[in-house]
């Protein structure tokens, strides 16, 4: 049995290596069109060489689960972005550690079950009709909707994790500013680490002030939140978070480690549902066909307050929420890092290999999906698997690290679609294209006309 397992290693046949050196100088401000460039030139599975270190490109689905099965395997981790992501992230979820990471997702799941996040419902409907209403009145003219949708999802996400409204904090423009200054800055400190390695890094000091500034603010304004929270316990976020405790091993959150994730929380519980949600709404005010479609299927839900209960019957205003995740995922690549020599199909993965799963290009890969960059909704209706394999889609991650936040995301811009269609349709005639940001956001505001219901 050793014998045959050996042989059967020794079949494993290594990648040819590329020269990358050129395209990932330009990763850090073009990650999209270098992703797709380095595939489209050499293949689903690329194995590039850079400065004397390996980085494996994988954009197949089947490649994908590989990964993920192994990295659940402990066969890879992504410590190896530890120290570029450890000034804002510290070692909340985003960052920690394997150890640290186990303990932390362990006592934090059943915060965000599919069952648990519906407490929240409430407060996202609350708000959403708030804006709803606002926004109607706006309908003689242009509106921002890019604004408004941040607005809307600070109101909602400081009541849930803070457990007070906005209207109490007299720095929530502020924030708004923070976030956007980490957004635009993070994506150089994570794909430095990758281009240039820790080494090199050391002699290019890319941490600007004004990064580090926003990072402080931030930290400063949770530990503020946190030292309130214990004076004044509550059922926010941030209580519960106090209070946990695993069933199994009697472990609670260390108060370090509270103060980052409530960081971790604040900025990744936004950034990528604002995303997401401007791009829907700039998705559908463009393609009046489908924006119809949606509005006649929220609009026949019995006249009552909207829940969670109803978001079953959105089938079509979900599939459009997918279609629009396809087109503009949340990242345009996940990372990871064998920390052993690993077999990947029929190939040979050393150890020290930093692995770019490269969901963008996946996700518009034209050997998966008929016309990739077209905006069909259909496409989620009519298979269970689109794409043919169910990592030709994958906007929330997989594996062990899939997203924790995923039953909160997806209820709550659920939720704040239907409300803001049961009030208004929106128009838009702009065209936007993916900014440079650690997420993938519009590169100018979605402007539009508001049509108010009834």
């Amino acid at each position: 049995m050793e014998n045959s397992t050996l042989l059967n290693r020794s079949k494993k046949t290594s990648l040819p290596e590329h020269s990358v050196l050129l395209p990932m100088m330009q990763l850090i401000w073009r990650p999209l069109a270098t992703l797709a460039g380095i595939h489209k030139q050499y293949g689903e599975l690329v194995l590039g060489r850079l400065l004397g270190r390996k980085i494996l490109f994988v954009c197949d689905p089947e490649y994908i689960e590989q990964i993920f099965n192994l990295e659940g395997k402990g066969q890879l981790n992504r410590n190896f972005l530890y120290s570029a992501k450890k000034s804002l992230f510290g070692n909340g979820l985003v960052n920690s550690e394997s150890q640290v990471w186990s303990k932390q997702r362990r006592l934090m799941q059943p915060l965000f079950t599919k069952d648990t996040v519906k407490n929240y419902e409430l407060i996202m409907v609350e708000e959403a009709a708030a804006m709803a209403e606002e926004l109607k009145k706006a309908a003689s003219g242009q509106v921002d909707l890019s604004t408004e949708i941040k607005r809307l999802i600070q109101r909602i996400f400081i009541r849930i994790l803070l457990g007070k409204s906005v209207d109490q904090l007299s720095n929530g423009a502020e924030l708004i500013k923070v976030i956007e200054i980490i957004c635009q800055e993070l994506p150089v400190q994570l794909g430095s680490e990758i281009v240039l390695g820790r080494r090199l890094k050391r002699f290019i000091p890319l941490k600007s002030k004004r990064y580090l500034a926003a990072v402080n603010y931030l930290q400063t304004f949770i530990g503020a939140e946190i030292a309130q929270t214990r004076t004044n316990p509550g059922q926010s976020l941030i209580s519960q978070l106090m209070q946990a405790s695993d069933r199994s091993t009697g472990y609670t959150m260390p108060d370090n480690l509270l103060q980052d994730e409530a960081v971790n929380l604040f900025f990744a519980g936004q950034e990528t549902t604002i995303n997401t949600l401007v791009w829907f709404f700039y998705l559908t005010g463009r393609h009046p066909e489908v924006r119809d479609k949606i509005a006649a299927e929220i609009r026949s839900l019995p006249n009552e307050t909207l829940s969670a209960a109803h978001l079953g019957q959105l089938s079509y205003t979900k599939a459009a929420l997918n279609e629009t995740l396809r087109l503009y995922p949340p990242t345009s690549a996940l990372s990871t890092q064998t920390i052993q020599d690993i077999e990947l199909g029929d190939y040979a993965i050393p150890a020290g290999t930093i692995v770019l799963l490269s969901m963008h290009t996946t996700h518009h890969s034209a050997r998966l999906w008929d016309s990739p960059d077209a905006f069909n909704p259909d496409r989620f209706l009519e298979t269970a698997t689109p794409g043919g394999h169910k990592y030709a889609f994958f906007p929330f991650g997989g594996g062990l690290h899939n997203c924790i936040g995923r039953h909160f995301a997806e209820l709550e811009m659920l939720l704040v679609i239907a409300s803001f269609f049961k009030a208004f349709t929106f128009e838009t005639d702009i065209s936007v294209k993916e900014a440079f940001s650690v997420t993938l956001k519009p590169d100018r505001p979605v402007v539009g006309r508001v049509e108010p219901i009834g």
